[in-house]
């Protein structure tokens, strides 16, 4: 199954979108929860299905295998944008593109269909106000028309609803635990004991419906591929290859609908769901770890399994993963280079008394990535003070392999969190990462817009006084002319000020997308699998949670930011060696003819080693950030939530920047992830730069992240790894959230730009996600080159 990965041209396909907009033609003027729940109905039952060569467990995730449906919900694929796709590793047949206009301009020619773009370019892309800010170059990717906001679409695998970017882990272990029959009979519970005596009484009705049709069409679904199995199997001369057909038949007639009672049902129970979940390149298994035990300690014991077994199925589902992709306009892939997504399994961690619940599986899912050697699926370890010896080792083991997991996370941290929020302890005890390392409460918690903040866009604009030099005109306020500040004080709260402003702007387009998405986007589906969810009747979008995490602002830049603040304290302030005149007019030359102070400003102390004048400047950054979304209004209710974790943003974000204090010159990549010293700038070791993120108050966010690069020489015995595991613990039992790590040479990766055909399965950490390197756009592969490499552990 691994071999079968090899592929050079990834399809993309049209039949979800041709099938949608069959389902929207026929359902003109009826409620969008309806309308949502007969498409994906008529999805279901009509999407091209197949079995492939050696697989064990039902289910891809487009009607062609590595295929990508193009998707209606974001935006339309314009011919520039498709013809910028096939130029690079993606392809679709002359007919299906010339289908897809035709699909495009049926779905954008009915007044009653809209997608994402549209709704929000309403009251973004035509207000005074917001126009300016969307194109700015503060958050990402940058609008570059009024009406078509950053240009393309998507495409992505998977069956659900979507869109996809939702930051949510649904119940998986109701399902398997009392089947898709459960949902369905407590639906038709509800209806039959409606009385219409409220305002939502109709609203609920609508919602319990399109439950029933989702999940009923679901179990057809599954059905049908019992079909093709039994079919398969009766051509099939092989009796090994035709036992495991009739196998999958069987199971496939049994779950989703009935409760899971082996390994394997529950494997297929599963995984049936996650494609439910999709498409969306952040869908997470949860702790699959936890879910999965009960049928994997029944079956070990009943000595009907072994781990060889699971450890197989676990590996079969890592080569479904890989072809489950996504794309997107040419502006969005900038921000997610290198098929950019997120399938995360979060292992180990405390149980909800606070023991450790790491178990036998956990171990069985490092084994998985180490044997395979495949980017994903993302696994991610909850480390805690009682975090076993031998499970650190063994997950640093498979990071010494060079493929960048699994990433590492403060229980104390995220838990922290949580209950600062007012969620129970024992329910915080239970989060899991979404997306890149985002905590989320499975079924009780979801984000569901997050904006990338650039923050050393928004600190040019205000050395500019709210002039932006990226689109050249006014978009911040006028917070004053830098020249006349007369202390580094009024400086840095004249900078506040503006920083504030902007990111109010931010949380008022937060706000827009919010709206428009409960409009356009319920989702029955994943809604009745959160806490809840089918007895309230309502959407998840319709819906204020206990912990509301709705709208999140992601920090990308603000080390940058802070060792910009430390240079000009230093050199402006302190010492008075250059004026403010002096930096401003070296900054809008991008410091061409200023290469002695430039080399002053670069020269300052920095970020990441040890020195508490930068590290405190950074700290202060992450704070205002944090404290200004806690006082920003959601549409859902609740406050602005903040996160810090770049992707790969921080080279778009560079991009429409400007020459920063810094040294950065304009256009230059920024700082990645959010704690990781700017590159080349920590000179101290690795030791220092923890203590440097030590300084930073990470509980506020929900997620941080720090990217770190060992030489493979720094990890060469068991020694050097358990030193390192000591390091880690220490660091996320102290305040550190997230750790994770790159082991690999410089001149491997500058061997593989040069020769990518010798390097296919090199594979690197990018941020929350890893990649292979050779995917990877030449600006994230520089920047990956460019992190500093540590040869000591």
């Amino acid at each position: 199954m691994k071999e079968s990965l090899r592929i050079s041209k990834y399809p993309l396909c049209i039949e979800l979108f041709r099938l949608a907009n069959e389902s929207l033609d026929k359902t003109v003027g009826e409620p969008m929860i309806t309308r949502r729940a007969k498409l994906h109905e008529h999805i279901l039952d009509n999407i091209t299905i197949f079995i492939e060569e050696d697989d064990l467990l039902c289910g891809s995730g487009a009607s062609k295998p590595f295929g990508m449906e193009m998707q209606y919900e974001y935006g339309v694929w314009t011919k520039d944008e498709v013809e910028s796709l096939k130029s690079e590793i993606y392809t679709i047949t002359p007919e299906d593109e010339a289908e897809l206009y035709e699909l495009n301009k049926r779905f954008a020619d009915n007044a009653l269909n809209s997608n994402l773009v549209d709704a929000l370019s309403k009251s973004l892309g035509m207000n005074e106000r917001m126009w300016p800010f969307m194109k700015s170059g503060c958050i990402l990717p940058p609008w570059k028309d009024k009406k078509g906001g950053s240009g393309g679409g998507f495409a992505m695998s998977g069956y659900g609803l979507g869109p996809g970017f939702f930051l949510v882990c649904i119940d998986f272990e109701k399902i398997i635990r009392e089947g898709a029959k459960s949902i369905i009979e407590e639906a038709k519970r509800n209806i039959s004991e409606l009385r219409y005596t409220s305002a939502d009484s109709i609203e609920k009705q609508n919602f319990w419906e399109a439950v029933i049709r989702v999940y009923e069409a679901w179990v057809r679904f599954a059905g049908r591929y019992a079909d093709v199995a039994e079919k398969m199997a009766a051509e099939e001369k092989d009796e090994t290859r035709k036992s495991e057909l009739l196998e999958m038949a069987r199971i496939c007639r049994k779950v989703p609908y009935e409760p899971a009672e082996s390994f394997h049902e529950a494997m297929q129970s599963f995984w049936f769901t996650f494609l439910l979940a999709c498409p969306s390149p952040t869908t997470t298994a949860g702790r699959f770890d936890q879910y999965m035990y009960p049928y994997y300690k029944k079956d070990i014991e009943a000595g009907t399994m072994t781990d060889e077994k699971v450890l197989e199925l676990i590996e079969i589902m890592r080569c479904k993963c890989m072809k489950i992709n996504r794309v997107s306009g040419k502006a969005n892939r900038a921000k997610n280079s290198g098929m950019a997504k997120w399938y995360n399994w979060t292992i180990g961690g405390v149980d909800e008394n606070g023991n450790d619940a790491t178990n036998e599986l956990s171990y069985l899912l490092l084994e998985s990535a180490r044997d395979t050697n495949l980017p994903h699926f993302t696994v991610t370890v909850r480390v805690h003070e009682n975090s076993p010896k031998e499970f650190l080792l063994k997950a640093l083991q498979v990071v010494k392999t060079g493929m960048g997991m699994p990433a590492f996370l403060g229980d104390n941290s995220y838990i922290k969190f949580f209950t600062d929020g007012g969620m129970d302890l024992i329910d915080a005890r239970d989060y899991c990462a979404t997306g890149c390392v985002d905590g989320n409460i499975p079924a009780k918690t979801r984000s569901q817009v997050v904006t990338f903040f650039i923050i050393a866009q928004a600190f040019d604009i205000f050395m500019h006084n709210g002039y932006c030099r990226y689109t050249k005109e006014q978009v911040g306020i006028e917070s004053g002319d830098v020249t006349k500040m007369a202390t580094f004080d009024e400086f840095k709260q004249a900078f506040f000020r503006q920083f504030d402003y902007l990111l109010h702007l931010a949380a008022e387009r937060n706000n827009v997308e919010l709206i428009a998405e409960r409009e356009l986007f319920p989702d029955p589906f994943r809604s009745a699998l959160m806490e809840g969810g089918v007895s309230l009747g309502k959407d998840m979008l319709d819906r204020q949670f206990d912990f509301e995490n709705g709208s999140l602002l992601g920090a990308v830049g603000g080390v940058n930011t802070g060792d910009s603040l430390a240079a000009i304290k230093e050199l402006v302030y302190d010492k008075r060696k250059y004026t403010m005149e002096e930096l401003l007019k070296a900054l809008d030359a991008n410091w061409e003819g200023y290469d002695d102070m430039r080399q002053d400003f670069i020269a300052v102390p920095k970020y990441g080693n040890n020195e508490d004048m930068p590290d405190q400047l950074v700290a202060e950054v992450y704070k205002f950030f944090a404290d200004t979304c806690s006082t920003m209004d959601t549409a859902y209710g609740g406050k602005v939530v903040p996160n810090a974790i770049s992707i790969s943003a921080h080279q778009p974000g560079g991009a429409s920047t400007g020459a920063t204090p810094d040294g950065r010159k304009t256009g230059e990549v920024l700082a990645d992830a959010s704690l990781s010293p700017d590159h080349g700038k920590d000179k101290n070791g690795p030791l220092a730069v923890l203590q440097s993120a030590m300084k930073v108050n990470q509980d506020p966010y929900q997620g941080t992240l720090l990217n770190m690069k060992f030489h493979p020489s720094a990890l060469k015995t068991d020694d050097d790894l358990a030193k390192l595991g000591d390091v880690v613990k220490t660091y996320l039992t102290n305040g550190g959230k997230h750790v994770q790590f790159n082991v690999v040479t410089k001149e491997d990766m500058i061997d593989a730009k040069a020769h990518p055909e010798e390097h296919q399965e090199l594979i690197v950490r990018v941020a929350g996600y890893s990649a292979y390197f050779t995917r990877l756009s030449e600006a994230i592969q520089d920047e990956v080159i460019e992190r500093t490499s540590f040869e000591y552990a």
